[in-house]
């Protein structure tokens, strides 16, 4: 409790005044490092190229694509997640700062060239010329202390370095409104840079969205070939084979046979029974012949019965060969048909083939129509809302910004700077009493 007693009542029977009494007869260091200070600032920022910002609206809007089959998106083996504002945001960050946006806008540009300035008065030109001889020969000896040497750089890849660092872009929460920026110390410059940067970015997302398309849809031209070749090869074979066997279509030449088949075996076996009926017939009128040759026959019965059985047996030979007509046509027939089973079963093979190549071209051909309508959409995902404005008032550096921020700097450092010298007795820009003359001691 001593202790916090005596602490209390040092910090309050401080004597401002004396302190005071220091700073006010310094003040006039105060205001000459404060005043030196700004004027330095000031003149820092003269030696400091201007920079003008010019900037572009875009607006990111999702594309609609009509789809002929079901599709899922995947990465690693999971279902892709739908991206965030905060990813689209991110990539179109990289996207605009990446190689293939900035490159070309570089070479179209020539920003790795110094451009042709014409200036109003000599007093300017020759400013402008010690600036950039100062600037040039500062970064050669920032070189020679970094490496050891002066490295020669390749001067477009410096030029899109440069620019990368001066790329921005800035977007609202929830938002597909973003504001692409770009700094240059030219304001014409700036406009057509960040132009052309827009319009690279619209043709690189467009032919994001059509590359994929038309790489695929080469394939499938590819494979839409490959299976109409198969689907003729097949169709070719199955043609070859039916006229090697003299067959129009297997199918109704199998029914066909089938049918004839059971007609003539039918009709074999109605023949059959007529002859089986007529020499039953025959042998009747043998019996007849002979018990009436016996005794004392009647002529004209025994010529009738013999006519009769001479007719029957004519009948007879005639019901045989039209017998052997149809065995032979049975035969044929039957080997006709054993012949037509492994010509069927290819036949059916091939047709098995055809179904399943068609059914793969089909599929083929309605990927084939989607990625053609992808590969010839001329839409981007990002729409460019107005193109930049020449900017008319430099961004960098304010002066008053700069004036300003020095003057409360220095005027917190010399204010401290006064205290510390004074209290360490400390004559190197003024006369102090330090310690004894506060009477501390």
């Amino acid at each position: 409790m001593t202790t916090k007693k005596n602490l209390y009542d040092h910090l309050f029977n401080i004597d401002f005044r004396k302190y005071s009494e220091v700073l006010t007869r310094q003040k006039n260091f105060v205001l000459v490092f404060c005043l030196s200070a700004v004027l330095a600032s000031l003149a820092f920022t003269y030696l400091f190229s201007e920079k003008y910002q010019a900037g572009i609206t875009i607006y990111y809007r999702p594309l609609e694509s009509s789809l002929m089959r079901m599709k899922d998106t995947s990465a690693f083996g999971a279902p892709a997640p739908a991206p965030p504002f905060k990813v689209i945001v991110q990539t179109l960050r990289d996207i605009i700062r990446s190689e293939a946006i900035l490159r070309p806008v570089v070479e179209s540009l020539r920003l790795d060239g110094k451009p042709e300035i014409t200036y109003s008065s000599w007093y300017e030109r020759w400013y402008h010329s010690v600036k950039d001889f100062v600037t040039e020969y500062s970064m050669k000896l920032w070189m020679i202390l970094k490496y050891g040497r002066i490295i020669e750089g390749n001067p477009v890849s410096e030029a899109v370095a440069k620019l990368r660092k001066n790329m921005y872009i800035h977007a609202t929460k929830d938002s597909y409104v973003y504001v692409i920026t770009v700094k240059d110390n030219f304001p014409k410059r700036a406009a057509d840079i960040i132009d052309s940067v827009g319009l690279g970015l619209v043709k690189w997302l467009s032919e994001q969205d059509q590359n994929p398309a038309e790489q695929r849809l080469n394939r499938l031209r590819v494979q839409l070939i490959e299976k109409e070749n198969k689907i003729s090869l097949f169709r070719d074979e199955k043609e070859n084979l039916l006229k090697r066997n003299d067959v129009v279509s297997i199918s109704e030449e199998t029914s066909r046979g089938v049918k004839s088949l059971y007609d003539i075996e039918q009709s074999y076996i109605k023949l059959n029974a007529q002859m089986e009926e007529k020499q039953k017939k025959i042998s009747g009128l043998d019996l007849e012949i002979k018990k009436k040759s016996y005794g004392y026959p009647n002529p004209d019965d025994l010529r009738r019965m013999e006519s009769e059985k001479l007719f029957d047996e004519i009948e007879l030979e005639g019901l045989t060969a039209k017998l052997e007509s149809l065995r032979a046509s049975l035969d044929n027939l039957k080997s006709r048909l054993r012949q037509m089973l492994p010509i069927q079963k290819k036949v059916e093979e091939l047709n098995m083939k055809i179904n399943a190549e068609s059914r793969e071209y089909i599929y083929l051909k309605d990927l084939y129509l989607e990625s053609l309508a992808q590969a010839t959409t001329t839409d981007s995902e990002v729409k460019i809302m107005h193109l930049a404005e020449i900017p008319t008032e430099p961004v960098q550096p304010i002066k008053i910004y700069h004036i300003g921020l020095t003057a409360i700097l220095s005027l917190f450092f010399s204010t401290g700077l006064v205290y510390v010298l004074a209290f360490f007795n400390i004559r190197l820009f003024f006369s102090s009493d330090g310690v004894k003359g506060r009477g501390d001691s």
